[in-house]
């Protein structure tokens, strides 16, 4: 069986259907290897230890009445900018450090509710838009894990966790999934509640899983799912059984690569990864169709993302302006930038947002999904953030999100999977699909999880950790404290 840390969701339910396995066991396997490794990897920020025990011992017990639920003894970490009732939230910032809330947040509540087990809160940025030099990816800890949800990213990267939360707005799943070689979703605009949230833009905000493989992803997401009256802009349409959906013929799928801009400013080899995964499901009988997306010829694609969400920044953080001493270096940055947008720079960049999203609305007519690739590079080092094209390298924050942004300004679901790696690090393709389409987006990536085994890879800390007897972990083993919220000096904040 090995060690229950390195499986995922599927696999540990099935371990405690079957009575090979219990919660318990596996809540005190991922606190071992969180013990092991964290202190390297920097993904935790808040330890829930205690009560994860009191709940992995009740998810025992249901187990053994039958009476478990779709996530019974998962264990689970949600980024830090999710509210968990009584368990402080901090948005990494200093100013929330002592910030414990009344009430859990939607999707921590329908978690904790389908059986899951909260184990930690995780690393991000300040408000999701700061700058996080704490979190290292497991591949390579002289790199970064990207993305204000970092800290999710590494969790599941390093076998912390089998499932954590993460937020998106320009790319904070996407990228670092893609980075540290793990699957994440950012679904349909709306498809996952964000009340509880911490906000950074509400027009651009997506809340989504962030797990082994796509099967793990589909699990999770049929618990996150759904309208909540507390967010008015959440989704009311059903919520499908997308774990028993992931079974299609790849011949029968007509795939779409877009043309225009995915493929203007990127690392060769991770076009080339891409290239080669769009040529597997060519192999496996699919269609490929290529696409035009006119809009990218009349719209600086950045520029319209950045201007969105520093407007929706500002409004959002006027009242953090009276601290704004208190706050980090790159939020600080962020939110003095933000002061300079005007109305009709916002108004018209909002208006744009309809043209891309009418070149992909033309592009789903005749094609099941889109590939893309994920992040335009490999994880660059903390000490130089720049992004590797191969013959040039271009300052970070100027294209990092270039191939993710896009899917949050049209509000369409987009799955970032593990498709290779270059010199020793991951690479990543991203699938997309229609509004509220993430069936056929969990069934293209996991055809593709079944082809290859690029998600089941570990990093060599995690090999040597697995591949080595420990004692089993015990309260009080490590006295590992709590952190506090990352304060950087980098100034060189992605989102």
């Amino acid at each position: 069986m090995g060690d229950l840390a390195d499986l995922g969701v599927a696999e540990l339910l099935s371990l405690f259907e079957t009575g090979k396995a219990s919660p318990s066991e596996a809540l005190l396997a991922v606190l071992g290897r969180i013990d092991r490794l964290d202190g390297e990897v920097g993904a935790v920020l808040t330890s829930c230890w205690e009560s994860a025990i009191a709940s992995a011992e009740a998810s025992t017990k249901r187990w053994l009445s039958g009476e478990a639920r779709p996530l019974e003894g998962v264990p689970f970490g949600l980024k830090d900018i999710i509210e968990t009732k009584g368990i402080r939230t901090t948005g990494g910032s200093v100013l929330y450090e002592q910030h414990v809330p009344a009430k859990d947040a939607a999707v921590a509540s329908r978690l904790s509710g389908a059986g899951g087990v909260l184990v930690a809160k995780l690393q991000t940025f300040e408000f999701a838009s700061g700058a996080n030099a704490i979190t290292c990816n497991p591949w390579d800890l002289e790199r970064t894990a990207a993305g204000s949800s970092s800290g999710s990213a590494a969790a599941v990267a390093a076998r912390e966790l089998p499932l954590t939360v993460g937020t998106d707005t320009g790319g904070s799943v996407a990228i670092p999934a893609s980075f540290t070689g793990i699957t994440g979703l950012k679904p349909t605009f709306g498809r996952v509640p964000r009340s509880g949230v911490f906000p950074l833009s509400w027009t651009l905000d997506h809340v989504g899983p962030m797990t082994r493989s796509a099967q793990d992803a589909a699990i999770a997401l049929e618990v996150m799912a759904g309208h909540d009256p507390a967010d008015p802009s959440s989704g009311r349409f059903r919520v499908p059984e997308y774990s028993t959906l992931l079974d299609v013929d790849v011949s029968g799928l007509t795939i779409g690569v877009p043309s225009d801009w995915f493929f203007d400013i990127i690392n060769p080899d991770v076009a080339t990864a891409t290239h080669d995964a769009i040529g597997l499901f060519e192999q496996a009988g699919a269609s490929v169709v290529e696409f035009p997306l006119p809009s990218s010829k009349l719209i600086d694609l950045h520029a319209m993302e950045l201007t969105i969400i520093k407007s929706e920044a500002a409004s959002l953080h006027t009242p953090h302006l009276k601290d704004f001493d208190k706050l980090g270096p790159e939020f600080r940055q962020v939110l003095a930038r933000s002061q300079g947008h005007n109305a009709a720079d916002y108004l018209n960049a909002l208006r744009a947002r309809h043209l891309v999203q009418l070149d992909f609305e033309k592009a789903f007519s005749q094609v099941d999904v889109v590939i893309t690739p994920g992040a335009i590079t490999v994880a660059p080092r903390h000490d130089h953030l720049v992004a590797d094209l191969g013959e040039q390298e271009r300052p970070w924050v100027d294209v990092v999100s270039r191939t993710t942004a896009i899917f949050n300004i049209t509000g369409i679901p987009c799955l970032s999977i593990p498709s290779g790696f270059a010199d020793g690090l991951p690479v990543g393709i991203q699938i997309a699909g229609r509004p509220y389409g993430e069936a056929s987006v969990f069934a293209a990536a996991h055809a593709f999880q079944t082809m290859t085994d690029h998600h089941v890879k570990l990093p060599s800390i995690v090999e040597s950790d697995s591949n080595t007897a420990h004692p089993e972990w015990v309260p009080g083993s490590s006295g590992r404290p709590d952190q506090l919220p990352v304060r950087t000096e980098t100034l060189d904040s992605t989102w």
